[in-house]
């Protein structure tokens, strides 16, 4: 007979997952532990080990910022590394914010986000509905995206601020956001790749089908969003 001692700290190491996924049902996670190999003669060891792969992927809460992380939230979605936070509300025409910060609360599914920035004002972002990695070990900034493929780029998301203080949001089209006469102007762009992208350099997209390369402003900094 195994040690029944263990149960508990097996059943607390589901509920951490679960947690961190709460729209998913029960046999649901089962299910998705069997996709990844975890099924009928699989240990407890092995079931341990691949329950922490996916509270790393997806914790229920956070309280050390040590990585690259996507908070989801009632309102918004959320960029927070160990450097900055970059907030986007989505369905809503409105330049994502790159904020220094101070502090962060614990984060929890479930609990509101909280912020401070680095000039003291705190920030309420909404409702946490899940937390995601996108970068174990992050660097503070993308060195370039030179000769960039629209083909290759899956599920990232990057946001280049150029030096006119426009911004760009970079994903399967590209979005740039800029300063009208009278309040803040987007513009959507369709791209096949990007031959210059590089901090110091004009912001150069080549569209679909071989038309003339578009020059935008000089690139100050490439930061990844999503992955």
């Amino acid at each position: 007979m195994q040690d029944p001692l263990r149960i508990p700290g097996v059943l607390e190491a589901v509920g951490r997952v679960w947690e961190g996924q709460p729209e998913l049902s029960l046999p649901t996670l089962f299910g998705i532990l069997a996709n990844r190999g975890i099924g009928w003669g699989a240990s407890d060891e092995d079931l341990l080990r691949e329950l922490a792969v996916m509270e790393r992927e997806r914790p229920a809460r956070l309280s050390l910022v040590d990585a690259r992380y996507l908070i989801l939230t009632t309102e918004h979605r959320v960029m927070v590394d160990p450097w900055r936070v970059i907030v986007r509300r989505p369905g809503v025409t409105a330049q994502p914010g790159v904020w220094d910060y101070s502090s962060l609360r614990p984060v929890v599914v479930g609990g509101p986000l909280v912020l401070t920035s680095e000039d003291g004002i705190e920030h309420r972002l909404g409702e946490v509905t899940a937390i995601m990695l996108i970068d174990a070990h992050p660097t503070p900034t993308v060195p370039t995206l030179d000769g960039l493929q629209r083909r290759e780029m899956e599920d990232r998301v990057y946001l280049l601020a150029l030096e006119d203080e426009s911004t760009v949001l970079l994903s399967h089209g590209l979005q740039r956001f800029h300063a009208g006469r009278r309040e803040l102007a987007q513009d959507q762009l369709r791209w096949e790749s990007l031959p210059a992208c590089t901090p110091g350099q004009p912001l150069l997209v080549q569209p679909p089908g071989g038309g003339p390369v578009v020059e935008l402003a000089v690139v100050g900094a490439i930061y990844l969003v999503e992955a």
